[in-house]
């Protein structure tokens, strides 16, 4: 992670499994405060596999304005498909 007084990067690497899923969810909770309106960029580049908590970690990450950056068409896919997700339990809850 990179701290930068406008923009937050957390640059992650290797694979979003299980126990590693659990371990960025925990960093992410301690690392990203409440009403910090700094803008905060995802990398996931180096990523090479995301489990379903990897998933539900990224939905949640995805859900508080996160942008992401990945250059696989898998990763791509995938966060295209948590947007959708995220926009229609958006709109079920209106």
């Amino acid at each position: 992670m990179t701290d930068s007084p406008d923009e937050q990067r957390w640059s992650l690497q290797g694979q979003l499994v299980g126990e590693w899923a659990a371990e960025l969810k925990s960093s992410w909770h301690s690392a990203r405060r409440a009403g910090d309106k700094r803008r905060c960029i995802v990398d996931l580049i180096e990523v090479t596999s995301i489990d379903r908590n990897g998933e539900a970690v990224l939905a949640e990450i995805m859900s508080q304005g996160v942008e992401f950056i990945a250059s696989d068409v898998y990763t791509k896919h995938l966060l295209r498909n948590l947007r959708s997700e995220l926009k229609g339990s958006r709109m079920k809850g209106k």
